[in-house]
């Protein structure tokens, strides 16, 4: 059964950040770093590569352009001055550091920085380049500088060894033209090479910025990933907070509807919000009638009176109330209440705690009368021994005058009569006496069945003189019990002359046994009688209560001592008009108490 009306509603602790799963956070994030670093160092390397021959394509477009103005000088003697002056417009250009043509040697024939023409170029021993190497510079500086150097053999130039001839009275150096036609001549050795430095911090700073900006997507990707491990904690610690809590729950709950006593919660407005197992039963509510039930609503109990009490922030505590059931069944029920609040004192509703007190009750009763029974037993006893002497001197005293007393004459009958009174009289002392202090009870394996027509047989001439048909059927394959059959046979006589002089104008007596569960079985005695209100069932088993003119009031209250001294219990059920019925619930193998 459903403890509460309703269960809220949880978010799902595998669904965080919008509804992503923190795997899904972690293996994106994974896939996401290894696609940039895969891709930054593809990137880095093409654009490197794209760098570097950006570069190489400016410097050869560089040389080439200073090889196409030195083929226009006019003469020898101009060309040089000519190359000079290109090259030091040309390296005026942006990004260009320096331009030098040199010789083998390394000396510098011409150079952007006019200064420096004569001087060396340190460059070391030049490798020999051939005219197909035009298009191919050689790639002297660090891609990782900020200066960019290439070089390569300076066409227009075959001979700059430095020698000197004469040409119309002057000295000059002889610069060698290259035939016309180039390709119709062997390949041969570069003799001068021209040199270009070109400022690389440009493209220095666009990779950096696209380093930066790799490292900035690593670190989002990372963020990312460290998001997916956080989340990934958060909804493990949130599942195992989670799994702790409905553990908890479920255990208040199973605490709650195990409970031997009802309990019921209601919200501000006075509705059932919670309700066990155990208060449906005790207020006979159906597992389906609870939603938008007030409490004041429940049948049976005085709602009003708790209420009123509980007004003014008092509580209720173990208050005594009758629950009258729609069977018109009136049940002892101990009621507690008090309101909740929470911590700020706000009013959350009343908490109720039913308990069925019937059995409390029985058992209260129970103690009154063996502390009755216990009282009248001492008094018994004293007031039985000081009884019995008298009672023999009258006895015999009795005896003594009617033995005087002439026969058939008024005074022997009188003699007689005493006598007959106090052996009347003795007999209750000696009931008395044996209500009071019970021998104990021997038991021995005894068919069941043998007992009941042994009564049945001694309340015979009973109720054969009142017409009461009897109704047993020995049953033959019942298990042998554990009785004290003599002491049995006088309950059951008892239970069977009480059902007789119940029917005083005849009627059926029946007489069943039925096995029970857990080693028991039950004796039934029914009867078609008169029966008995309320009342008088709650005082059957009390001593010296009866309904009878000439009975002592002990019968039923020596049958109840006897089905005790035999570790049952008996009960009783009874309609006025109707009769009763009598059920001792006995143990089939007790065994003797030593």
């Amino acid at each position: 059964m459903d403890v509460t009306k309703a269960e809220r509603s949880e978010p799902s602790s595998g669904r965080l950040f919008f509804g992503l799963s923190p795997w899904l956070l972690i293996g994106v994030s994974l896939i996401l770093g290894l696609a940039i670093v895969v891709l930054a160092i593809r990137n880095s390397g093409r654009e490197k590569m794209h760098i570097t021959q950006n570069l190489l394509d400016r410097a050869d477009s560089l040389i080439w352009a200073l090889e196409a103005g030195a083929r226009t000088g006019i003469n020898d003697k101009t060309r040089q001055s000519v190359l000079q002056s290109l090259i030091v417009e040309t390296a005026k250009q942006p990004g260009v550091i320096y331009i030098a043509v040199i010789d083998r040697s390394a000396k510098i024939l011409a150079h952007s920085d006019p200064n420096k023409v004569g001087s060396s170029l340190a460059q070391g021993e030049l490798p020999g380049v051939s005219p197909e190497d035009a298009v191919k510079p050689v790639l002297t500086g660090s891609i990782e500088a900020n200066l960019f150097e290439v070089y390569r053999g300076f066409s227009p130039l075959q001979d700059i060894s430095g020698r000197s001839h004469e040409h119309e009275g002057h000295a000059s150096m002889h610069w060698d033209m290259q035939p016309e036609d180039a390709s119709q001549m062997a390949p041969a050795t570069a003799t001068s090479y021209a040199f270009v430095g070109i400022d690389r911090k440009p493209f220095a700073e666009a990779l950096s910025v696209d380093y930066w900006n790799n490292i900035l997507a690593a670190s989002i990707v990372a963020a990312f990933g460290l998001a997916g491990v956080i989340s990934l904690f958060w909804a493990h610690s949130y599942k195992r907070s989670r799994r702790k809590l409905k553990g908890s729950k479920a255990f208040a709950e199973a605490v709650v509807t195990s409970l031997p006593v009802g309990l019921i919660t209601s919200d501000p407005d006075g509705k059932i919000s919670m309700i066990n197992e155990t208060a449906r039963n005790m207020l006979r509510i159906a597992d389906q009638g609870i939603d938008d039930m007030a409490v004041a609503d429940i049948q049976g109990l005085d709602w009003q009176a708790i209420a009123s009490t509980l007004t003014g922030k008092r509580k209720v505590f173990e208050r005594e109330m009758d629950f009258v059931s729609p069977d018109s069944e009136a049940v002892p029920i101990s009621v507690s209440a008090s309101e909740i609040r929470d911590e700020d004192g706000l009013f959350l509703g009343h908490l109720y705690i039913l308990r069925d007190i019937a059995e409390v009750k029985r058992l209260q009763a129970e103690v009154q009368r063996n502390e009755r029974l216990t009282a009248l037993g001492n008094l018994a006893a004293g007031v039985a021994h000081e009884i019995r002497n008298p009672l023999s001197s009258i006895k015999g005293l009795a005896s003594f005058l009617a033995s005087k007393m002439a026969p058939g004459g008024a005074e022997e009958d009188a003699a007689k009569t005493m006598a007959f009174e106090v052996n009347r009289l003795n007999r209750v002392v000696s009931e008395l006496l044996q209500f009071a202090r019970p021998n104990a009870i021997a038991l021995t394996s005894t068919d069941i069945n043998e007992v009941i027509t042994r009564a049945l047989r001694l309340a015979e001439s009973d109720i054969s003189s009142r017409g009461i048909t009897v109704r047993f059927k020995p049953d033959t394959e019942f298990t042998p019990v554990n009785i004290n059959a003599e002491r049995m046979t006088q309950a059951l006589l008892n239970l069977f002359l009480n059902a007789v002089q119940a029917m005083e104008q005849g009627g059926i007596l029946g007489v069943r046994v039925e096995k029970k569960d857990d080693g028991m079985f039950a004796i039934i005695v029914t009867d078609t009688g008169k029966g008995m209100d309320k009342k008088t069932l709650a005082a059957i088993f009390t001593p010296y209560f009866t309904t009878k003119g000439a009975g002592t009031g002990l019968g039923l209250p020596i049958v109840h001592q006897i089905v005790e001294g035999h570790a049952g219990k008996i009960s009783v059920a009874s309609t006025p008009g109707v009769g009763s019925v009598f059920t001792m619930l006995l143990p089939l193998h007790k065994e003797q108490e030593k």
